[in-house]
């Protein structure tokens, strides 16, 4: 296949991702997280102007949350559709970051699209540009970082790291490996720029990385014989994740950044050594979870494919191939997710129909599926909730069981899975998904 070949087939898939990754940020947000608190605590903030929930349900509320706090006059004007489609760009940042990146290396220009398609035609970063998670936001962060370092800029990568830190405590991780592999200098200001994020959190806890080292993350690492096992078998623990695939050839992708670090370039022997410090960082952390390896996917891509370039023309085209095969497989597996949107795309659908069809994967998620509460119960209304998990779509202001104790007071309760004698007031309705609505007696 000769160059030009070679290039339209690493594009195609790429631009259909992007094009499928886009149509997914305006469909209603399915991700367990982002429903429990990505987009809940910005629109709390929104209904109540409160920023700490005291109790089990939101314990999160004092974490850094830099992305939160972006997606405040996002979902004011746009409702979930704007905090996605920042995750949306956030991926297609990153790439321009590789191809960047690769580029000040001097890297060919089939070898550049190639470390794009690495990152981009991933399953994980495909689902997540149509999400409100925050990784991909951090990964676009540390990413230039990375950028900024390799430029000679300590201060510039420092501060990008310190914005990292502000999304997601993980991040003070990452500030480690690279003042460890580019030098301390880089501390001051990443950890100038956590400050506040620090701040809060004892405010409100007295624990400035609450609710690290709390009972509620007593074990923030896993167990020694796990650790070992995983670093062991690197490349096939992530290939394989317990949870979010990435794609088939990141096992061979850990191996080619290993062989990177033996590399005469010492800029690739640090990029590499990001990488696969950030990777095993990613694989030891409890609960274990393959979107914790995003950030550091980017470097172990370009110190492998830094690898690649170093090989034989037939070894290199046959790596190209298999990276056009990934994407491809990954495509393909976008387009079979993308079928349960098309419906609600088309208008056949509302939201909330869509939603109730999926409520099965949406355990303890408040769904209106009749529209019963915007319809019947008034906006001013003092609602309590109770036994459901996931609030975002609750279309009044409310208060939850968790940090409010009593019940007493409020004009509303909306729970599941009660007797009607249990509670003192009147049962109005019980939608499709068992979300029952009572009036409570005063």
């Amino acid at each position: 296949m000769d160059k030009k070949k070679l290039i339209l087939f690493l594009w195609t898939p790429l631009i259909l991702l992007a094009i499928i990754n886009l149509l997914t940020v305006f469909t209603p947000e399915i991700g367990f997280d982002a429903l429990w608190y990505h987009l809940t605590l910005p629109k709390l903030w929104l209904l109540k102007k409160q920023w700490y929930f005291e109790g089990g349900l939101l314990y999160y509320s004092v974490m850094p949350r830099l992305t939160e706090t972006l997606f405040i006059p996002l979902i004011k004007m746009t409702g979930f559709i704007g905090p996605k489609l920042i995750q949306y760009l956030s991926g297609i940042g990153t790439g321009i970051i590789i191809w960047k990146i690769s580029s000040k290396l001097k890297y060919s220009t089939v070898l550049k699209l190639v470390t794009v398609s690495l990152f981009y035609g991933t399953w994980l970063v495909s689902w997540q540009s149509g999400s409100a998670y925050i990784d991909l936001f951090r990964t676009l962060l540390e990413a230039l970082a990375l950028y900024y370092i390799l430029g000679d800029s300590l201060i510039k990568g420092g501060i990008f790291l310190g914005l990292a830190i502000g999304t997601k405590w993980l991040s003070l991780g990452s500030v480690c490996i690279y003042a460890l592999v580019f030098g301390a200098p880089l501390l001051i200001p990443a950890l100038l720029l956590s400050a506040p994020w620090l701040y809060l959190a004892y405010s409100y806890t007295g624990n400035p990385v609450y609710p690290l080292f709390s009972p509620l993350l007593h074990q923030s690492l896993l167990p020694v014989t796990t650790i070992i096992n995983n670093i062991i078998f690197l490349p096939i623990v992530a290939t394989f994740p317990y949870d979010d695939f990435l794609s088939p050839l990141v096992g061979i992708l850990i191996v080619l950044s290993i062989i990177a670090l033996f590399s005469r370039n010492k800029i690739i022997q640090k990029i590499s050594l990001i990488g696969i410090l950030g990777t095993i960082y990613s694989l030891i952390l409890n609960p274990p979870s393959s979107r914790f390896m995003l950030p550091y996917l980017p470097a172990l891509i370009i110190s492998a494919v830094y690898t690649v370039g170093k090989l034989k023309v037939n070894l290199q085209k046959v790596f190209i191939y298999l990276a056009i095969v990934s994407s491809m497989i990954i495509l393909g597996m976008r387009i079979f997710a993308i079928i349960k949107y098309v419906p609600l795309l088309i208008g056949k659908e509302t939201q909330n129909t869509f939603l109730s069809k999926l409520s099965a994967r949406l355990p303890d998620t408040f769904i209106d599926t009749d529209n019963f509460v915007q319809d019947n119960i008034p906006q001013n209304s003092k609602i309590i909730i109770d036994k459901l998990h996931n609030l975002y779509y609750f279309p009044y202001n409310f208060d939850h069981t968790s940090w409010t104790k009593t019940i007493s007071g409020y004009d509303y309760l909306v729970t599941k899975e009660t007797k009607q004698d249990d509670i003192k007031g009147e049962l109005l309705h019980t939608n499709k998904v068992g979300i029952q609505i009572y009036k409570l007696i005063k």
